[in-house]
């Protein structure tokens, strides 16, 4: 049960309230919009995180579901495992990626399991080192690099809030899967 009620749509200011409700009115969203003086910076941010064409929604969820397994998040694991599914990962791999240690011996791309090691070096030791920054980086690029960064951050903070916060999985309700903009 979640410690901070819900605020419900009407209690939102009206550009909170339309990013909430074009977010699918999700518990998350419900339980942030709390701080009224940061939460529609914080919602404009993560639109663009889930919609910029640079790193592949592939990646990105399994970078997500990595960090949410890392991170301990029950809410960032159930929302994300649908999302995942929808960009194009098995049932294998998502359970590869969110065990301790079955993603370095799935059958992932070289370029996938880079990405997946950076994320659990930076979440488990709050650094990288450079062999694997260089393969990540010479993989993707800068640009892709330093998103990557920006989206393990950002839900790995978000799993912070989730947590402490206690918020409940919806019941129903899904993430939807915002279209990638070129």
């Amino acid at each position: 049960m979640t410690r901070i009620a819900y605020r419900q749509p009407e209690e939102m200011t009206e550009q909170a309230r339309e990013l909430t409700l074009k977010r699918g009115n999700l518990n998350v969203y419900r339980a942030l919009a709390n701080a009224d003086k940061v939460f529609t910076g914080w919602m404009l941010a993560g639109q663009g995180v889930l919609t910029s064409p640079v790193l592949p929604i592939r990646l990105r969820e399994l970078v997500v579901l990595r960090t949410a397994h890392l991170m301990d998040c029950p809410y960032e694991l159930g929302q994300h495992r649908d999302v995942a599914r929808t960009a194009g990962l098995s049932g294998d791999e998502i359970k590869a990626v969110t065990s301790g240690s079955d993603w370095q011996t799935a059958h992932f791309e070289p370029v996938e399991l880079a990405v997946l090691h950076l994320t659990t070096e930076v979440l488990t030791t709050r650094s990288v080192s450079t062999e694997v920054f260089d393969q990540v980086h010479t993989a993707l690029g800068s640009e892709a690099t330093v998103e990557l960064l920006m989206v393990i951050s950002r839900y790995a903070g978000l799993a912070l809030m989730l947590n402490a916060l206690d918020v409940d999985l919806d019941e129903s309700a899904r993430l939807p899967i915002p279209p990638v903009h070129s």
